[in-house]
């Protein structure tokens, strides 16, 4: 009796939740998907970013990506270059293809060296024999074809690695000239398989130091860059370090983790301060493993996480304190780990370094896993899930403000067939526009002058812009493609659309961008800015095929006066500053105006005085003398002002006069004429009759219902009311012989 009721009980319950699952919308017990929190920073649509590091590391350890080890056992040594070469310079067109802008190019694995060292001898990755000279300098070939490509180059360092085993083949090669494991066996430990420096030596951390300045010094690298191997063990003192720390301490430090973590800020705050007093303008970076430090563990300031090889405790590297001191200009935590991640979800762990990085003079750019895609345990990089977890990281990235960039891991890996899925999300959308490096304003810089003597000329299918920049300071331009009539913006991230591509300066000669496959020139605008080392943008010169055939500098703003300037020009009323130069925009000189009066109407008349502060000598007395004796200019008190900049109410006076002189005469007008414009009573009693018979005749028209007549008159301007009054005189008079 008393089973069946508390049965009867439990059938009645079961019925009600199962009536109440019913009527419940599905989504109300939907599962937490573990990005949920961070929705806001992932948004549907991909963003867009004109400024975002978008970088990948160049592998040479081992022959991961470069040189390949079928390239490495090439025999013969020509054969071997050529084909080294080509494959950086591969590396380099996939790099573009993708659109990136940065490379991380490691040079010196295992205390060696990918460059030419009086200090390190030659890798063994190159020839695969320690110490043989590979024939060519990979560092200088690769910052030539990066540069040509417009990639900043970062040379990248394994501080402490001196080899990746310890067998008797490896101990044997290291056994020659300028190694460090034969010249300084007593500073060589052993840590997980490998033969390492002990980092609590002050020699040892100088010889690193002095590595990184050799580089530093002969080559034009970007960025130094260091990865994660600082005290790599698989369990705390594998190093066997404690007689070190019991000689170097010399009880500054309890305990000998906090003395590890010392040696470690040391090296990055000595290297730090060379860095910047030899080139302040190469940049200093570290890209740690992906977590400083577990609240767990006892981090206050750490991540809400559980990794099992952290900066601070497996590393030995405060890395939140090299930060926090400003001591590198950028970090780049290897955050490989999906949003699922049970111990490290990528979220928390990119927004604990985006508070990190809040407001200090460092950049975060965050190192992505593209080596896992198809090729790890963790289900959110597999199959179906790997295109949306990147889709979610890197728009993530895009969003979240601190976050300035990302770099892949690795760059072979863009051509692995299991990861193309991922690979075209990038290339066809989430960086399916190209993005310029991000500034760093603490480094310096300063933006080039802007380019001058734009001109474009249609080539078969093809654009081609071409211009002239004299500044020293200029490294590379921009280019930006709008629709005609389109207005120009190249500073907000939406420009990021029209950039259409960089391209690098080239010395002592006229700058060019080839735009292929671009039909009707006179469809587009474009707009080319320079650029400095560290990213610094001028404004832009803007080129159109409308522009004049006769000057460089008369951009879309003046297309109105194009045609005037050109047909004076082709009868040498107006010349210009020479080089391609009219400067439309400039103001004209009371002597210069009447100079360009007397030569377009082609006025003689002998004349026995001038104004008494025209000069004899000066290119316009001449001038200035005939129109003083045919009444075309009339001064005050004997003075005619001739360096002064004309109005535009003298202009048209002086216009007025001159068509009076030549015998052509307009028919008058009342001051009805005037009314167009709203700024009538701003006009001179002495050019009112002046102004309103030129509007009636159309040799002026206002601009914005006002003739603004005591603004002083543009070059620009001038030659349209010249040009028009030629064109008049051809009406009224059909007397050429005025035009000589």
């Amino acid at each position: 009796m008393l089973i069946k009721e508390k049965v009867g009980k439990f059938h009645v319950v079961s019925i009600v939740i199962m009536l109440i699952l019913l009527v419940l919308p599905i989504e109300g017990f939907a599962k937490v998907k573990p990005w949920d929190p961070y929705v806001p920073y992932i948004p549907n649509e991909t963003p867009v970013a004109k400024r975002h590091l978008r970088g990948t590391w160049i592998s040479t350890v081992v022959n991961l990506d470069w040189p390949l080890v079928e390239t490495r056992n090439i025999v013969d040594d020509a054969k071997r270059i050529q084909k080294s070469k080509e494959e950086i310079i591969a590396i380099l067109d996939r790099a573009v293809k993708v659109n990136l802008n940065a490379v991380f190019f490691q040079v010196s694995p295992e205390g060696d060296a990918f460059y030419k060292s009086d200090i390190v001898p030659w890798s063994r990755y190159l020839t695969g024999t320690f110490g043989k000279d590979p024939g060519f300098d990979p560092l200088a070939f690769a910052i030539e074809q990066a540069h040509k490509r417009n990639l900043e180059i970062h040379a990248w360092f394994n501080p402490y690695r001196i080899s990746v085993n310890t067998n008797n083949d490896t101990i044997a090669s290291l056994n020659i000239e300028k190694s460090v494991f034969k010249q300084h066996p007593d500073w060589i430990r052993t840590a997980r398989n490998r033969f390492v420096l002990d980092p609590g030596i002050p020699q040892a951390r100088q010889w690193v130091i002095e590595r990184v300045m050799e580089v530093l010094q002969k080559y034009d690298v970007d960025g130094i860059h260091f990865d994660d191997y600082f005290y790599y063990e698989r369990y705390e003192g594998e190093l066997k370090d404690q007689d070190t720390f019991e000689k170097y301490n010399n009880g500054e430090f309890s305990n000998i983790g906090d003395w590890r973590r010392n040696n470690t800020y040391l090296l990055v705050s000595e290297l730090s301060d060379n860095i910047r007093s030899e080139k302040p303008w190469v940049k200093f970076g570290i890209s740690p493993a992906g977590v400083w430090g577990n609240q767990k563990d006892g981090h206050l300031g750490g991540s809400q996480t559980s990794a099992s090889f952290t900066n601070y405790d497996s590393c030995f590297a405060d890395t939140k304190k090299w930060v926090e001191e400003e001591l590198i200009d950028y970090v780049a935590p290897q955050v490989y780990f999906s949003f699922g991640n049970p111990r490290a979800p990528y979220g928390e762990v990119a927004s604990w370094w985006s508070e990190i990085c809040k407001g200090k003079d460092v950049h975060l750019y965050l190192g992505h896993a593209l080596y896992k895609v198809n090729d790890d345990a963790d289900q959110y990089f597999m199959g179906n899930n790997a295109v949306p977890e990147f889709v979610r990281q890197l728009k993530f990235n895009i969003v979240k403000p601190e976050i300035m960039g990302s770099i892949m891991f690795r760059v072979r890996n863009f051509n692995d067939l299991g990861k193309q899925q991922v690979v075209d999300a990038m290339k066809h959308d989430l960086w399916s526009t190209k993005a310029l490096v991000p500034v760093m304003p603490w480094k310096g810089g300063q933006a080039p002058n802007t380019p001058t003597l734009g001109k474009i000329d249609a080539v078969d299918a093809t654009l081609k812009l071409s211009w002239a920049d004299n500044d020293s300071n200029t490294a590379y331009y921009a280019i930006y493609r709008m629709n005609m009539g389109e207005k120009i913006e190249i500073t907000p991230d939406a420009s990021a659309k029209k950039l259409v591509g960089t391209v690098r300066k080239k010395h002592n000669e006229i700058q060019q961008f080839i735009d292929p496959a671009i039909k009707g020139s006179d469809k587009y605008v474009y707009a080319v800015t320079a650029l400095d080392r560290l990213h610094n943008e001028s404004e832009a010169l803007i080129i159109t095929k409308s522009q004049s055939n006769a000057f460089h500098d008369i951009g879309k703003e003046y297309t109105w006066a194009v045609s005037a300037i050109d047909a004076l020009h082709e009868i040498e009323i107006v010349k210009g500053y020479g080089n391609g130069i009219f400067n439309p925009g400039h103001n004209t000189k009371r002597g210069d105006f009447i100079l360009m009066v007397i030569r377009a109407l082609n006025l003689e008349v002998a004349f026995d005085d001038n104004f008494s502060d025209v000069e004899n000598n000066t290119y316009y007395y001449k001038s200035i003398g005939i129109a003083k004796a045919l009444g075309i200019a009339k001064g005050s008190e004997g003075a005619f002002y001739p360096q002064e900049n004309i109005t535009r109410q003298d202009m048209i006076v002086i216009i007025d006069r001159a068509i009076k002189v030549t015998g052509i005469e307009f028919e008058k007008a009342d001051e009805t004429y005037l009314n167009e414009y709203n700024d009538t009573k701003l006009i001179s009693d002495y050019a009112r009759e002046a102004i309103a018979t030129l509007t009636k005749a159309g040799l002026i028209e206002g601009s914005a219902g006002r003739v603004n007549p005591k603004y002083t008159a543009t070059r620009a301007e001038i030659a349209v009311v010249l040009h028009r009054l030629l064109n008049n005189i051809i009406i009224y008079a059909n007397a050429s012989h005025y035009m000589a």
